[in-house]
């Protein structure tokens, strides 16, 4: 997916120069996977200044600003919430909730394999009543989505068009990476869609009115990797 972001704001021109930088990418799986605590050898005297200068700048790191402003009418997302363990009234912490089966009522959620196009979106976002929200044509296999939102503002989500699910799944994990914390997205199938920065309870909160979470696995770039949400649609 291309870091050419450009989810914009009213009298915002698209491809505005983000507020700050994104994190450093870093090069773990797009499957999380918690390491056990290892043994470090000491640094040297000469490196250990730079050790603490990179720890340092970690701490500090946000993901980029994309100067959006989310609807005000999104729903409370406790309600859709379980625990791990199906139990009620889960921490909105990632690792301590999935979305529970009723948010997807009446959808079909069983996973998809085949190649799709921008237009699987599309229909499914019209069968959900969110009204004609077309894509609009970046390149050749990158797609905008304008979510309407404040005052003639709009939420623009990109969809990007790969060859399989493997690529698409490392593509939303690297350009989450990229993007850094706080940053958000979809995949289903090919098709890797990037959302911009938001609240764990806003993304959850918008992604829960449009349904993507049934759509397809949402995912969220924390501080240190990108986060699967699990949910009603799952794939392998």
């Amino acid at each position: 997916m291309s870091n050419e972001t450009n989810p914009s704001r009213k009298d915002t021109p698209a491809g505005a120069s983000p507020a700050s930088a994104p994190c450093p990418s870093c090069s773990r799986s797009p499957h999380r996977a918690r390491r056990a605590p290892g043994h470090l050898a000491a640094p040297r005297r000469p490196a250990l200044a730079a050790v603490l200068a990179l720890a340092l700048g970690g701490a500090a790191c946000s993901g980029i600003d994309a100067g959006v402003e989310y609807p005000g009418d999104l729903p409370e997302p406790d309600r859709y919430l379980l625990t791990p363990e199906n139990g009620a009234d889960p921490s909105l912490t990632l690792g301590e909730f999935k979305i529970g089966p009723e948010t997807c009522g009446g959808i079909d959620t069983h996973p998809v394999t085949q190649r799709l196009s921008p237009d699987d979106l599309t229909r499914f976002l019209e069968a959900q009543g969110a009204g004609n929200i077309a894509p609009k044509l970046a390149r050749s296999n990158l797609y905008w989505f304008d979510f309407p939102a404040r005052d003639g503002s709009f939420v623009r989500l990109r969809l990007a068009v790969l060859e399989d699910a493997r690529r698409a799944t490392q593509d939303l994990h690297d350009a989450l990476l990229q993007h850094g914390p706080g940053w958000w997205g979809v995949r289903r199938s090919n098709l890797a869609v990037l959302a911009p920065k938001a609240s764990l309870r806003e993304a959850v909160a918008f992604a829960i009115k449009y349904k993507l979470v049934c759509w397809g696995m949402f995912t969220y770039a924390g501080n240190d990797d990108a986060y699967v949400v699990p949910g009603p649609y799952a794939e392998l």
